[in-house]
This record gives C-alpha cells, structure tokens and sequence, in this order.
C-alpha cells in the first residue's frame, strides 16, 4: 500500500510539475523512476491516466478524475497523521500556495521571516492567481482580492484591500488634473492585467450607487502590478493600485492621489482552501503569518495622513495647470 500511495503522490506531482523530469526533481528521484511508477499505477489500475507524446503530456479523462481522488486522498492522509501523531503543534511537510500579485506584494518581500520561523516545512509559492485553479492543481491555499465565489470552498480574511487613483506630478502637468471620475476618459490609464487571465482590471469608484466599475479604453495593459506603478511613476498615464504599494510614493510626492472623494469600497484580503476535517498546522500558521504581514504593512498614521489629505493644489506644487 506504501508503494501505491508513494505512486499516487508522484502522479501528482508530475500533474502539477507538467513533465516527469520537474516533478522528479521536486521529489529527489530520477525521471526514469517517476515514469516508471506511473506506468505501474496505470497498469494495476487497468487504464491510461496521461496522454504522451514527444512534445506533450495531458491528462486523460480518467486521469482528471483519478488525480482529484488522490489529490483528496494524500491530503487527508497527511492531515490525519499530523492530527494523531501531534505534529500539528510542529509545522513540517509541504504547503503550496498561490498568490494574487498585488497581495504577494505585500507577503513576498517579507517571506525569509516565515521560512525562518519553519525550517523544516517545504514551501511553494506561485504569483499571479486568483484561486481558480484550488482545487484542479492541488493548491493548499490561495491568497486573493475579494469576496469568496465558490461555496465549496472555507475562507478567512486575512487583511483589508484599498484602491487608490494615482499620477505623477509630471503627467499632470502636462495633462491636466482630473476632477471628476468622468474625466477619465480624456486621461491615459495604465491597466493591471493578472497574467493568467490575461483580462485587464478596469478601475473602480465609489458614487451614489455604491462602488461601480468603470470601463476606459485598455490601450496600455501591464502584467506585473509594479510595472504599473512604474509606468504611472514616469507619468505614462494615471492608475489603480493597492494604497500599500504606493503610499510612500505619495508621500514623498512621486506619485498623486486622485479623486480621493472616490475611493471605491475596501476589499477584502482571504485565504481560501479546500473544505476539510483537520486544517494542517502549517496552513493554519501560514494564514496567520500573513494576517500580521498584512496588518504590519498598513499605512503608518502619518503616511495615511498625507495620502488622505493630498488634494492636491497644482499651483503650489508645479505651478498652474489646467484641471481636466
């Protein structure tokens, strides 16, 4: 049964890894001997579980089918023995988790202080998710922007998101300040578009009827959050972020907030992952590491100060400019 369950686990892994050869490094075997034991598992199973060819590897649809099962089945195993053996008071074994970019913006810098506390836990992070793929990839948890969609899933709040419009002094002066959301339209818009999805996220605003989504023409779309506060740095047009990312920016006056008035409604930051009867230690002490990253990386009251009061005058600052 051993021999199966350790099968089963590099099946997993080669799922997840996309080739026999990257989930065989990540174990400490040979490609050869992961092939091999995969081979075994198909044959005492009676069917093909991956398609192979020269170039490519897919699951079939068996193998999709086989792969949750034993994605549920190690897991469980893995909780029960940490539950009856104590070790939940120890954190070890393996924790993958994915990271929303601007949320990882937060954690990422910091994550030597969580694997310092927990040496003996093997940690993967992916960035850029947005928890779609929990479940399908073996994800243990995922660190996302916004309300939880799928009810299958547990979810604990883990910090607070806030937006922010901002600009550079330089593009203002050359462009004119925007008073009002609807003159975004005549403005240059840097857009954050998550990799994955490859969709850019359209700025947000809060008005009479509550925080609304405002769809401007995507001409400057960037993958990467820091990227767009770069670019909004060189005053290649105004963006969204998280205030985080950009208060001491704000604060040292590279950057201006805008339409402050505005500010769509704070949103959540939550861990989400899979129902189960026993949550590991190590997920448990993964989540409340980043609650405190996240509470720690709050505004400090004096920066918060400066963003909130950053009305900005363009005639003190850079002499007149027209508002737009």
């Amino acid at each position: 049964m051993d021999r199966v369950l350790h099968a089963m686990s590099v099946f997993t892994h080669v799922v997840r890894r996309g080739s026999f050869t990257a989930a065989a490094d990540s174990l400490g075997i040979t490609a050869a001997s992961a092939s091999t034991l995969v081979r075994q598992l198909e044959e005492r199973l009676d069917v093909m579980l991956l398609q192979r060819s020269t170039r490519s590897m897919s699951l079939t649809a068996e193998g999709s089918q086989y792969y949750k099962h034993c994605v549920a089945i190690l897991s469980e195993m893995r909780e029960m023995e940490e539950h009856l053996s104590g070790a939940s008071r120890l954190v070890r074994g393996r924790l993958s988790v994915e990271v929303d970019q601007e949320a990882g913006s937060v954690l990422l810098p910091t994550l030597a202080e969580f694997r310092s506390l927990h040496t003996q836990l093997d940690l993967r992070i992916e960035v850029g998710g947005e928890g779609e793929r929990l479940i399908d990839q073996g994800i243990d948890c995922a660190i996302v922007i916004g309300h939880l969609r799928d009810s299958s899933l547990q979810c604990k709040r883990v910090g607070s998101y806030q937006a922010v419009t901002v600009a550079s002094p330089a593009y203002l002066r050359k462009n004119g300040v925007p008073r009002q959301v609807a003159n975004l339209h005549d403005h240059e818009f840097v857009h954050y578009a998550p990799r994955r999805s490859g969709c850019a996220r359209h700025p947000r605003f809060n008005g009479e009827a509550g925080t609304q989504t405002l769809r401007l023409a995507a001409r400057t779309v960037v993958g990467d959050v820091q990227t767009v506060v770069n670019y909004a740095t060189r005053g290649l047009g105004l963006a969204q972020v998280g205030l985080p990312l950009v208060s001491r920016l704000i604060a040292a006056g590279e950057l201006v907030e805008l339409l402050a008035y505005a500010r769509p409604a704070v949103l959540p930051i939550v861990a989400i992952y899979p129902q189960r009867r026993h949550v590991p230690m190590s997920l448990r002490a993964f989540i409340e590491w980043a609650t405190s990253r996240f509470e720690t990386d709050l505004p400090t009251r004096s920066q918060q100060a400066s963003v909130d009061a950053n009305e900005w005058n363009p005639s003190r600052e850079i002499g007149h400019a027209a508002a737009a």
